[in-house]
């Protein structure tokens, strides 16, 4: 067990490594880390609803943006080492399959919660730039603008000193940066006076990222279960379909499920992703309840566990090039 325990984590911890050192996932959460700032400056006027698009267009970046790294991540990591032969080489000594795959899955969960994390700290910083109408609260958004700058420069002279991989060192330094943006508008409010700790912040918001974090570590997995087939654009095209089909599930199949038994076993087949999709309750008025929270995370995980079965019985059936 031990021996097993070692294996996980060492292949767990390379592949969160590589993924890190990936240029298309340092470019997707500095993208978005820098929308997030802008957005606010697009959505000022808008007739007492800029909180509410800001809030709209914060979740969707985090689905968005987590949906690309997530996919990339595992393309990167399984796609390339199935066809490549180094999950040949690995799988040759005493590594098992479910171990592999396992630990796959936990180094690309890694860097994606990181993500997450910065996604949702950015999306309480955008939300309270443009919580006010006609207005824009520049303490909140330019140290997140900041935060992508700062972190690149500081990365190019620590690769140009040290030689550590750019890619790697930026992306934690990007979330060391867009902590700290967190931090400093906790504390400093519109007029740039100190104030009570996350007094301006929109806290029910952080229920919301949460259930979206949740979605995207489900797309996730579903990516790992497709790139053992799949080459990236195939795997990312069809993450995205089967999603926005999971969104559209109460629409497309709950309305007809009384009339019709096709409609009721497909609204119960197909993994209903307005579950974590809770904006429009917050819009309403309505509180994310504990209850809510616990019964939708229960229903994630055993989404999750389901899909990594899938993808764990599809890499065994797979051709693995050595």
């Amino acid at each position: 067990m031990r021996r097993q325990m070692t294996q996980f984590y060492a292949i767990a911890r390379l592949t969160a490594r590589e993924a890190v050192r990936s240029s298309a996932i340092l470019l997707v959460a500095a993208v978005c880390m820098v929308l997030h700032a802008l957005l606010p400056m697009t959505v000022s006027h808008t007739l007492g609803e800029s909180g509410r698009m800001m809030a709209d267009a914060s979740m969707s970046l985090h689905l968005l943006a987590g949906l690309l790294v997530g996919s990339f991540a595992a393309c990167h990591s399984l796609s390339g080492e199935v066809r490549g032969g180094t999950a040949a080489s690995i799988l040759s000594k005493p590594v098992s399959p479910s171990l592999f795959y396992l630990a796959k899955f936990a180094g690309v969960a890694s860097p994606l919660l990181a993500f997450s994390a910065m996604a949702t700290a950015a999306g309480l910083l955008g939300a309270r730039a443009a919580a006010e109408p006609y207005t824009f609260d520049s303490w909140a958004a330019f140290p997140l603008l900041l935060a992508p700058v700062i972190a690149f420069t500081l990365a190019g002279v620590i690769n140009f000193f040290t030689r550590h991989p750019f890619n790697s060192v930026a992306f934690t330094l990007l979330m060391v940066c867009v902590g700290a943006a967190f931090l400093f508008g906790a504390w400093v409010d519109a007029s740039g006076h100190l104030c009570a700790f996350g007094a301006l912040y929109s806290w029910p918001l952080v229920s919301a990222h949460f259930l979206v974090a949740q979605a995207v570590l489900l797309l996730a997995a579903l990516a790992l279960a497709l790139a053992v087939r799949l080459q990236t654009i195939a795997t990312v095209t069809l993450c995205g379909v089967l999603f926005l089909v999971g969104m559209m599930s109460d629409y497309a199949f709950g309305r007809a499920a009384a009339s019709s038994r096709l409609a009721a076993l497909l609204y119960r087949v197909v993994p209903n992703g307005q579950v974590f999709w809770v904006m429009d309750a917050l819009h309403s008025g309505q509180v994310i309840s504990g209850r809510y929270l616990t019964q939708a995370t229960l229903y994630g995980a055993l989404l999750l566990l389901a899909l990594l079965f899938s993808g764990l019985v599809l890499f065994r059936h797979a051709e693995v090039k050595s």
